[in-house]
């Protein structure tokens, strides 16, 4: 889901459907590498914020667009904020050949990028299934403490 303000989202996901806590992770220009956007290398200043949490096996991902060019900002000013895509995990050593039958059948990635052992890869699926398709490789990373915090915050 795309939101402009992250925080209000979270807590309305808690105090209605009791999803959270969420894992909040912020992304630049310095933690991201490869940010490709309609296959041109992002060279400028960018930022975004997602948080993540589970219901079961299904992970919900929030995420804010501060600054740069990505297509989370188009999008929410073409939509609004809400559905963007769904995920689907693919192993690292499939990930070429999933990401070429998809470009051999004339889907084409609208935005590629990396975030240490993580791979995400978005597809234009929005004009035939109203959303957008993402293939990635998921690793759950233990990161610094200064990479990631939690919400809401633990009670001292």
């Amino acid at each position: 889901w795309l939101t402009r303000d992250l925080e209000k989202s979270m807590q309305a996901w808690i105090d209605v459907l009791r999803v959270g806590p969420w894992r909040v992770f912020r992304f630049t220009d310095k933690t991201v590498k490869n940010l490709k956007v309609g296959g041109r290398l992002v060279e400028e200043p960018f930022e975004f914020r997602i948080a993540i949490s589970s219901v079961g096996n299904t992970e919900i991902e929030l995420i804010q667009p501060v600054r740069g060019p990505m297509i989370y900002e188009e999008y929410i000013q073409r939509r609004g904020e809400g559905l963007h895509h769904i995920k689907e995990k693919v192993p690292d050593d499939q990930m070429a050949k999933v990401v070429k039958d998809y470009e051999s059948r004339g889907v084409e990635i609208t935005q590629t990028g990396q975030f240490f052992a993580d791979f995400h890869f978005y597809l234009n699926t929005e004009p035939k299934l109203d959303f957008v398709y993402e293939l990635g490789n998921c690793p759950y990373q233990e990161l610094p403490p200064e990479m990631v915090s939690i919400y809401p915050p633990e009670s001292v």
